[in-house]
């Protein structure tokens, strides 16, 4: 399928011909993906500049019966890309909508387009000496905002729950029409930025992980520069002491003494982080922790790496954050395995970081410079600064360097990511790693996992399976091994709070009920299926649905 002479005329004309291109090269970029699958090849690709020409570009793609597939900067790795589920789609790239709209010192809250970056917002708030802190993810400075909202991602901050922190969004429906949501639906509605639900159904929800509009615009809530504040972070001695851990800090969210995402990273994750596998020392076909447990040994040492590390950040006036430290250094003595805690001020890491600088002319490659590396980068993405540093574990296994911006597509990167939420217990996790790690080692695979508290409840396991996109064998086994992990997984019970098309798939599978109500909806408001056929509600009254 090809779009007519009249209809690449047509769409040209909406947003300029600069901004419009069927170039097979470029349908060829737009069709890479990290995942196993062969990437889906568009009709080309869009860019707007306003929502006035979003509306445009729907209503003759209405006209014509052309599929779109909306992307704020197409960087979601390991869930999807920028490739769309489907063949045939026009890709709607919403990047050049970057205007931050608003920004409020006193109510604490961005208004914010889809092509806004992380660290086009946190460069703004810095320049401009605004003292608020954005929430931030591991995802990189060149991420959208909104794109990590809609799909209901998470940072690092007492503000992680991304959706659960914005609303007012501003949705551009499948015949073009104008909808806003909560209060924003009322003209110069006073709290349309400060208050989520509105009147009447509360149908924000709606648009995120779902394919029934195209969200233009959303407000943001940022969190104001705290008085006192401190990081802290916790290193294990043993694999199995995670669980002690999880129980810990699971009596501590709910306490209230830590607000903010912790995220547990077990020793391979770490690797990952700081190095490459050793593929002049290991082929690939088994995990190194089965094959040559000696060559992890030897990384983890050289780095420096504990069997698991934990990072959080503790904010507030200096009575508050005095009394969550003396609450968490509480509630780990004693505990199984721990090996250390380190709480750290920004005078503490500078005092730190001289006495580095002396020492790296003494002992050039002592693990505590690169330590302190690892924890300036993770230090900042607690207080809103994103880095590129945090991508390097997506190329584990890629062949090639991945550039300065350490995008996963450029360095051949294979990469799932399989995300289930479990109840933070400590019985829960290790009940994962009985059903995962065996997998993971059927198929050849590290078991690399994150565990991330995302609330005071439920933490989520992001689980990488990374691998060789070039080989054909490896990316079958890494598609074999999703494959056959997500039927484990919900058999268990622990479902993926996002996904892959793939991924996606599996778990509709086991709700049909609900997605038979979901699909209800998008013949409702989408009831052509042009708006990202395939992604999340599948069009049931079609063959176009994810496979």
């Amino acid at each position: 399928m090809d779009l007519s002479p009249t209809q690449i005329e047509e769409f040209g004309k909406i947003v300029g011909h600069d901004f419009f291109s069927t170039d097979p090269i470029v349908q060829d970029r737009l069709a890479r993906t990290t995942l196993p699958e062969e990437g889906s090849r568009p009709l080309g690709i869009i860019r707007p500049a306003n929502r006035e020409q979003v509306q445009q570009i729907v209503r003759l793609a209405a006209a014509h019966k052309t599929p779109l597939y909306p992307i704020s900067t197409g960087k979601n790795w390991g869930y999807g890309d920028a490739c769309a589920p489907l063949e045939g789609c026009l890709i709607l790239d919403l990047s050049r909508m970057n205007r931050i709209l608003e920004v409020n010192s006193k109510l604490a809250y961005a208004v914010v387009e889809p092509g806004v970056t992380q660290g086009q917002l946190s460069n703004y708030l810095r320049q401009n000496k605004i003292p608020l802190i954005m929430d931030c993810t591991g995802a990189g400075p060149e991420t959208s905002l909104m794109g990590n909202a809609l799909d209901r991602g998470f940072g690092h901050s007492p503000y992680g729950d991304r959706f659960g922190n914005s609303c007012n969004y501003e949705v551009v429906l499948s015949d073009g029409s104008l909808l806003s949501t909560g209060f924003g639906a009322y003209p110069n509605a006073q709290a349309q930025h400060v208050y989520k639900w509105g009147v009447g159904p509360s149908i924000d929800g709606l648009f995120t992980q779902s394919n029934l509009g195209i969200v233009t615009r959303l407000t943001l809530w940022l969190m104001p520069q705290p008085e006192s504040l401190e990081y802290f972070f916790i290193t294990l001695k043993t694999p199995e002491a995670i669980s002690g851990l999880v129980e810990v800090l699971r009596q501590l969210r709910l306490q209230g003494m830590v607000r903010s995402t912790v995220h547990c990273l077990n020793e391979r994750r770490l690797v990952a982080s700081r190095a490459q596998y050793p593929w002049d020392q290991a082929d690939g076909k088994q995990a190194l922790e089965k094959q040559h447990p000696e060559l992890l040994d030897k990384l983890c040492r050289q780095y420096g790496i504990p069997a698991w590390a934990a990072l959080g950040v503790v904010m507030g006036s200096r009575v508050m954050t005095a009394a969550a430290r003396r609450s968490i250094q509480k509630g780990l003595k004693g505990l199984p395995g721990l090996d250390r805690v380190l709480f750290l001020t920004e005078k503490q890491f500078t005092w730190l970081n001289r006495g580095a600088s002396v020492m790296k002319w003494i002992i050039p490659n002592h693990p505590l410079l690169k330590s302190l590396g690892e924890a300036r980068v993770g230090m900042d993405m607690l207080t809103g600064t994103p880095s590129f540093d945090t991508l390097k574990g997506a190329h584990w296994r890629a062949r090639k360097e991945p550039g300065p911006a350490q995008d996963a597509l450029d360095s051949g990167s294979g990469l799932i990511w399989i995300s289930p939420v479990l109840p933070m217990m400590g019985e829960s996790v290790s009940d994962l790693t009985r059903l995962a790690e065996p997998l993971f080692h059927q198929f050849g695979f590290e078991y690399q996992v994150t565990l991330s508290l995302t609330t005071e409840r439920a933490l989520s396991a992001i689980m990488s399976i990374c691998f060789d996109k070039s080989s054909r064998e490896e990316s079958a086994r890494a598609k074999a091994c999703s494959e056959k992990l997500m039927d484990v997984l919900m058999n268990a019970g622990y479902v993926p709070y996002r996904g892959s098309p793939a991924i996606l798939a599996s778990i509709r599978k086991y709700s049909p009920a609900f997605w038979t109500a979901a699909a209800k909806l998008k013949q409702t408001w989408d009831p052509d299926g042009l708006i990202a056929p395939g992604r999340y509600i599948p069009d049931q009254k079609s063959k176009r649905t994810s496979a």
